[in-house]
This record gives structure tokens, sequence and C-alpha cells, in this order.
């Protein structure tokens, strides 16, 4: 009779062992998944950093050309009525249709109307 319920003993603490494994088991597979999950979303967010913080450099050096003593003498001569050779009126390109110019990267153009308006326009992203 001891030795049966031993036996009981010793397969009932096997079996609680052998589910307690397999509960461990699973559940540091989520662990695993969820890290990695994480790790994914981590470099995602890393490489948007990276777009915007080049993309803010960019903006950067564009705002550092246009306000330039080259714009503002630019505008001050067309403002004062001394545009030079090779200078082109801003109103006169509006009369003509519209002028579009769009930055080398692609990322945002400038863009004139038939009123006159000057609109900066992001593209893409």
């Amino acid at each position: 009779m001891k030795d049966e319920k031993t036996k009981k003993i010793i397969v009932g603490v096997t079996a609680a062992a052998v589910v307690l494994a397999a509960i461990l088991l699973v559940y540091w597979i989520y662990q695993l998944i969820a890290v990695s999950v994480r790790r994914g979303k981590i470099e995602q967010l890393e490489q948007q950093i990276a777009y915007y913080e080049n993309a803010a450099e960019n903006s950067q050096d564009e705002l550092d050309i246009y306000t330039s003593d080259v714009w503002l003498e630019r505008a001050a001569r067309q403002l004062l009525g001394m545009l030079g050779y090779g200078d082109v009126e801003l109103s006169k390109l509006a009369a003509d249709g519209g002028f579009r110019y769009e930055f080398s990267d692609g990322s945002a153009a400038l863009v004139i109307d038939e009123t006159g308006s000057i609109t900066y326009e992001v593209i893409g992203d």
C-alpha cells in the first residue's frame, strides 16, 4: 500500500512538473516573440528618426539659402524696381500662367500661380 501511495505521489509530482515546464516553455516563447516584435518597432522608429533628422537638416540648409543676403537683396531690388540683367519679376511669371520650381531632391516645390501668390508645397511624406 505504501509503494502504491508513493508511486501515485511521484506520478502526480512528475505530471505537475511537466505541466509547469510546458507552461513556462510557452511563456518563454511568447516573451521571445514579444521581444522580436519590439525590436522591429524600435528599428522602424530609428529609421523614421533618421529620415526626419535628415529632412530637418536639409530644410535648415534651404532656409539658410532663402534667408541669405542674396535672396534679401533680390527681394529688395524687386521692391525698389531695380532688377538687374537676368532677373525675372515674379508677377511676370504669374501672368505667363504660373511657375513651378521643384527642389532637386523632389521633396518640395515652390509654386507661383496666376494670381501671383507664392505657395510652398511638400511632395510625398
